[in-house]
């Protein structure tokens, strides 16, 4: 049998972002259960590395995966195998760095149409780089924006990316100094990075949306809008030590077990934790697309 191997290209280019916001949104609202999640974290083999493990499978789904992250200090890495779920046979080997970004922006994009106000058009992003670009990318699938505001630390970078992204995306989007400025007239705040918002005050009813909301031991909200806000996450593993509990899993708002937003000038806080599992969905829907892509290298490893 052959396995296909994909690079960061092969995976964006098979990755159709519509058709996977629609599978992830069916599949949180049909509640789909991971028939097994695993996840283990090696002790570094030396004081700037170190990795991890995450397994997942899927009930629904005739395949699993593993999936391994090496940390160094020039950055990180990540490769998902995924495996045929009856014979246990390699399928594809592929980029998952850029895979899990692509999800999350769709999580994230999800989050807001399901928990943002029907009338919010204005965004604020804080983060650099191509997860910033990416959330917004993905955003413009499931709601009309009419201006948005990016800010990060690098001043330089992030003028930069606003014009590229001003000129790519035909958008209205401006460079600012501070997250206040940027927050101060925005509906909807994506935070894709490291910024803090120390002194930051949200306008009533805007959403918020923590990628990677693991990485952040404490909630990065100011305390009392984390207080105030009705949160959300996207799984309950892994548990976010951030003092409050959760109101919801989205998938249990999508279903209609549990109210969303219940009032415009509520604050309402989406964590995106990226349970393996919605990778693990991520990554059969980039396999599929590149089925019949001939120009994809593959090997038969029992040959």
């Amino acid at each position: 049998m052959l396995t296909a191997f994909l690079s960061r290209a092969d995976v964006s280019r098979h990755l159709q972002a519509l058709h996977l916001l629609k599978e992830l949104r069916d599949a949180l609202t049909r509640r789909s259960k991971a028939a097994s999640v695993r996840t283990l974290r090696f002790e570094p083999t030396a004081p700037w590395s170190s990795t991890l493990v995450r397994q997942a499978t899927l009930i629904d789904l005739p395949a699993w995966m593993v999936t391994v992250r090496a940390e160094t200090t020039k950055g990180a890495r990540t490769v998902l195998q995924l495996h045929d779920a009856a014979t246990g046979q390699l399928l594809a080997m592929m980029d998952a760095g850029h895979l899990m970004m692509l999800r999350a922006s769709l999580m994230s994009a999800l989050a807001a149409d399901v928990l943002a106000r029907p009338d919010a058009r204005n965004v604020a992003v804080l983060g650099a780089g191509p997860a910033a670009s990416s959330a917004l990318k993905a955003l413009r699938l499931v709601r009309s924006i009419d201006y948005v505001w990016l800010h990060e630390p690098n001043l330089v970078d992030n003028f930069e990316l606003a014009h590229r992204l001003q000129t790519t995306l035909s958008m209205a989007i401006s460079a600012v100094d501070t997250a206040k400025e940027a927050v101060e007239d925005a509906d909807i705040v994506v935070l894709t990075g490291k910024v803090s918002l120390e002194g930051v005050t949200f306008r009533p009813g805007v959403h918020v949306t923590v990628l990677s909301a693991e990485t952040f031991p404490a909630a990065p909200l100011p305390q009392p809008a984390f207080a105030a806000a009705r949160r959300f996450c996207d799984a309950s593993e892994p548990v976010l030590e951030w003092g409050l509990p959760f109101h919801a899993e989205l998938g249990e708002v999508l279903g209609g077990d549990k109210p969303g937003r219940t009032s415009s000038d509520e604050l309402t806080l989406f964590a995106s934790i990226g349970p393996a599992a919605l990778d693990l969905l991520a990554a059969w829907h980039v396999y599929e697309g590149a089925r019949h892509d001939e120009g994809l290298t593959r090997i038969d490893l029992e040959a």
